[in-house]
C-alpha cells in the first residue's frame, strides 16, 4: 500500500537493526534492495514462529547476518547466522532456499533435545536431510474433508468476481 520502496523501508524502519539495514540498502537496485528485505523478514518471521511468539516481539532483538548474499533457487543454504540481543546464536541453525525468483522460504531450527554438537559443522543426524518440496494446491488439499455441503451457487457467485477491487474514485457516488 506504500507510494514508494523508500516509503515502505521508512515505515518498516524500526522492524530490522542499522547493520541489517546496510544490507538491504546495499543492493544496487529498488527491487534487490526489496528482495533483500523480504529475506530478512522471512528470517525473523520464522524465528518468531519457533519460539511461539507473535509480531509483539521487538524485532530489533533479533538481527541476521546473511550468508552468502545471493541464493540460487532451488538450493537449501545454512550459512546466515542470528544475534539475539547483540550476542551470537550458536544453538539455532537457519535453513534457507528461494522457490524462485520472488519467494524466500526461511526455517529456524533450534537445538535438538538429544543432540550434542561438538566442534562439529554437522547439522544433522541425517546424512542426506530432507529438502523443501513445492506442494501444489491439490497436495494440500487432498487429504481435506468439507465441513459444509458443495454450494455451486456460492461458487460461480465467487468465480464471476474480479481478481482485485477497483479502487472507486472519490468523486463518483
Amino acid at each position: 500500500g506504500s507510494s514508494s520502496i523508500p516509503h515502505f523501508f521508512h515505515i518498516m524502519k524500526r522492524q530490522f537493526t542499522e547493520t541489517e539495514w546496510g544490507v538491504i540498502k546495499s543492493m544496487s537496485n529498488e527491487w534487490m534492495q526489496l528482495d533483500m528485505f523480504y529475506r530478512h523478514w522471512a528470517l525473523k518471521e520464522s524465528f518468531l514462529k519457533a519460539i511461539g511468539v507473535g509480531i509483539g516481539f521487538n524485532l530489533q532483538r533479533i538481527e541476521f547476518n546473511v550468508s552468502p548474499l545471493h541464493l540460487e533457487i532451488g538450493k537449501v543454504y545454512k550459512e546466515t547466522k542470528m544475534l539475539l540481543d547483540g550476542e551470537k546464536e550458536e544453538e539455532w541453525t537457519f535453513e534457507e532456499t528461494r522457490l524462485d525468483d520472488r519467494h524466500h522460504v526461511a526455517v529456524a531450527l533450534g537445538k535438538q533435545e538429544g543432540f550434542v554438537q561438538k566442534d562439529s559443522d554437522v547439522q544433522s543426524m541425517e546424512p542426506n536431510p530432507p529438502q523443501f518440496t513445492l506442494l501444489t494446491f491439490e497436495d494440500l488439499v487432498a487429504s481435506g474433508i468439507p465441513v459444509a455441503p458443495e454450494d455451486s451457487a456460492y461458487w460461480d457467485n465467487f468465480c464471476s468476481k474480479q481478481e482485485s477491487p477497483v479502487k472507486q474514485s472519490s468523486h463518483s457516488r
